[in-house]
């Protein structure tokens, strides 16, 4: 999982980290660029909430993990420890919805509304934002289907990464569900220009 890095040994972090803290770490490292809340994160590992705060401080003190307004992600002093092979892909994507959005509607403020909110049986999970984009998440209530709204200026898609092909149809039913509210919420905010 994890080598070496210039005048900092890895295995003298590795040894201090109890099993929550690589759990933490391993999820965090599996997005680097997406910040993911504390009941994200509390949701997909399955951690009791005070366990799960103490790994996120000792995380934190030894700069592996930041906190952010949006979330907790890997620092950048974890991203030089971890190995290629440490980050592990994400299941790959499946479109559900793509469409049109009025070019004017403020993106920041849109995320910004949705941000947190839980939809149905969608749990809020975390964003990832860059120069592009910003992919807000949400995990159904079993974890077994995330779905990400991506947005870019004049565009929406929604995709689904599925544990199993059987949810499709109700990652479809949620894609659909969410794409209401974030309808709903783009009226809500205020547009740009």
């Amino acid at each position: 999982m994890v080598v070496s890095g210039g005048e900092h040994d890895i295995e003298a972090h590795t040894q201090d980290l109890r099993e929550s803290d690589r759990e933490v770490l391993e999820l965090l490292g599996s997005d680097p660029s997406a910040a993911v809340g504390f009941q994200g994160i509390k949701r997909r590992l399955g951690i009791h909430p005070e366990r799960l705060s103490r790994a996120l401080r000792r995380l934190e003190r030894d700069d592996l993990v930041e906190k952010t307004d949006l979330g907790y992600r890997v620092s950048p002093h974890a991203l030089s420890l971890l190995s290629p092979t440490a980050i592990r892909p994400a299941t790959p994507a499946v479109p559900i919805l793509q469409t049109f959005l009025p070019p004017e509607v403020d993106l920041q403020g849109l995320a910004g509304y949705l941000r947190g909110k839980w939809f149905g049986d969608l749990r809020w999970y975390g964003l990832m934002e860059s120069r592009e984009e910003l992919t807000l998440s949400w995990l159904s209530e079993d974890d077994a289907i995330q779905i990400d709204a991506r947005l870019r200026t004049g565009a929406l898609s929604i995709e689904a990464h599925l544990s199993e092909p059987s949810q499709f149809p109700a990652a479809t039913v949620a894609a659909h569900g969410l794409f209401q509210h974030i309808a709903q919420a783009y009226g809500r905010v205020r547009m740009n220009g």
